[in-house]
């Protein structure tokens, strides 16, 4: 039984990526050896939990229409988006902050299938995240206990006074 390519991909899928469409540009650039002149779409996903954006690039034949990438872009819709490969591109900060170190990389994912969150998917997103959120919660006031634990005893070692040697 033969497989086309596109099913191959979503099967072979290494990374699914749930996460709020955030930003969606199209580019494309010419093959230098050759001179064909490939269009790739970027997604760019605010994943709950974290800090910096996820970027996911596909071929226009992966990418959904473009009005529902349109619509995405200004609901912020929630997509699931499944890539097989990774790509890291490395640059060096001229500005690094304090405790930042001065090169960086880029993670780009290769995507190949882009499909709108259901549901029940949203639903159990939102669950994961309020008990990662409850867990944190209680991890932070088990080591803050912890800390005035530590505190108190060490403030009961410094009141109680020392006693004094006395001469054999």
């Amino acid at each position: 039984m033969r497989r086309d390519r596109k099913e191959e991909d979503r099967i072979m899928a290494n990374f699914v990526i749930t996460g709020k469409a955030e930003q969606v540009d199209e580019s494309s650039y010419t093959v230098q050896s050759t001179g064909e002149v490939v269009t790739k779409m970027q997604l760019t996903l605010n994943v709950p939990g974290m800090t910096d954006r996820v970027l996911c690039e596909m071929a226009l034949d992966v990418a959904p229409k473009s009005d529902t990438l349109e619509k995405g872009e200004l609901d912020e819709t929630w997509v699931v988006v499944s890539a097989n490969t990774m790509r890291a591109l490395g640059f060096t900060r001229s500005n690094a902050r304090p405790g930042e170190k001065v090169v960086g990389a880029l993670v780009i994912f290769q995507a190949t299938e882009v499909r709108e969150a259901t549901a029940d998917e949203r639903r159990a997103l939102m669950e994961a995240r309020k008990v990662s959120k409850l867990q944190a919660k209680q991890r932070r006031a088990q080591r803050k206990a912890e800390r005035d634990a530590t505190r108190a005893k060490e403030k009961t070692q410094d009141a109680t006074p020392v006693a004094q040697k006395q001469p054999a």
